[in-house]
């Protein structure tokens, strides 16, 4: 096996990557601290997450594009994350009651569109730079997303605890050491320069016929690994009653699993192919969902938490290298943006509104199973996704 440097660009992103997911995960445990607050009902809570995944999905696709014609993408990285950090400060205004719901909504939405840069420039510097052995160097840099994931809620409860609860101090705090971090990587990364010459297309997005189909399935597997699990602390807290404390210890053991699984299982897509081993990780957490409807125990609830993120939010090297394997250098970009940011943002959305729906006409437990079958159906479309002409 080749022997990968550890070096200034991959140590770079990985901390982008660290901020960014870390960010990107923080609206589905604040989601608990807002309902606390206001009084809202789990479809409220539904709607609001709802609103931070379509941001996303409208913006992906512009993203990757942007991107694409974008020379200094270092530097451009680590401003969008400076910019995702201070977003977070919409979150602090203390909104009246009657226009809370609606207020939370929009600020998730524009909280969501600067969580759409990282993916499409970390993904690509990292497939450029790194060419022959991506998917494990993307597995590497995944270490960091997982950290942010895991750390990110624990860190949250810390600054709620030293702050004796205040919400307010606690987003500010978070909002401005993570802006701090990211300027330093754009001051880092400024020199980081990436082009291909390409004709810049207009109007109407046009992606080839894998990459359309592959879009399909990854909007039906994300209504469960997006909307269905980054609902689930909703759930666990107002269904099961756990408190926020008991759901950050549950979340940072599980996102850390993904810490040995991202590089893991970047290394077994190098070795084995991205799409076999995307659709084993895309499987698991469908049916771990539906098994999950069906117990209450701390324990068992955890176990099932940590063997799905394990594999559910360790697949971000085998999204990108699969990307890769079916994209060419100037289309690599914008279908990065629009796998992982259109994929996730329209099946997050799907997931959360239809969760909230069927919530509400059926019951909490069905809607879950449902989102899970329909999850499942997503990854076994997979198998059928042609190869690059």
């Amino acid at each position: 096996m080749t022997r990968i440097k550890i070096d200034r660009i991959l140590i770079d992103t990985t901390i982008a990557h660290f901020i960014n997911d870390g960010l990107s995960y923080l609206p589905f445990f604040l989601i608990i601290m807002i309902k606390e607050n206001y009084n809202l009902s789990f479809f409220a809570e539904s709607m609001i997450l709802m609103s931070y995944y379509i941001g996303s999905a409208i913006v992906s696709p512009y993203m990757g594009r942007y991107i694409d014609r974008t020379r200094k993408k270092g530097l451009f990285m680590g401003i969008g994350m400076f910019l995702f950090s201070l977003s977070f400060l919409l979150l602090v205004p203390p909104y009246p009651q009657y226009i809370a719901i609606p207020s939370f909504m929009f600020s998730m939405f524009i909280i969501s569109i600067f969580s759409t840069i990282y993916h499409p420039i970390g993904s690509m510097i990292l497939n450029y730079r790194y060419r022959d052995y991506a998917g494990t160097v993307l597995g590497i840099n995944g270490i960091g997303g997982s950290l942010g994931r895991a750390l990110f809620p624990v860190i949250m409860e810390g600054f709620l605890a030293a702050f004796n609860k205040n919400f307010v101090f606690s987003i500010i705090s978070i909002s401005f050491i993570m802006g701090a971090i990211s300027l330093y990587v754009a001051y880092d990364m400024r020199k980081e320069e990436i082009y291909v010459e390409k004709k810049i297309k207009r109007g109407v997005f046009r992606f080839s016929l894998p990459i359309a189909f592959f879009l399909v399935a990854t909007i039906l597997r994300n209504t469960a690994i997006q909307g269905g699990f980054n609902l689930l602390p909703a759930f666990l807290n107002s269904t099961l009653h756990y408190s926020s404390f008991l759901i950050a210890i549950i979340l940072f053991i599980a996102n850390s699993t993904a810490i040995v699984g991202q590089p893991f299982l970047g290394y077994l897509s190098d070795r084995y192919g991205g799409k076999t081993m995307l659709i084993v990780t895309s499987l698991i957490p469908g049916i771990l969902l539906i098994l999950l409807m069906f117990v209450s125990n701390v324990y068992t609830v955890s176990i099932i938490f940590i063997v799905t993120y394990f594999f559910g939010m360790s697949n971000f090297p085998l999204l990108m290298v699969f990307v890769g394997e079916l994209s060419s250098d100037e289309e690599l970009a914008e279908n990065s943006a629009v796998i992982f940011g259109l994929g996730g943002g329209i099946g997050g959305a799907l997931g959360s509104i239809a969760i909230g729906v069927l919530a509400q006409t059926l019951n909490i437990y069905l809607a879950f199973i449902i989102i899970g079958v329909i999850s499942i159906a997503g990854s076994l479309m997979m198998f059928y996704i042609p190869k690059k002409s």
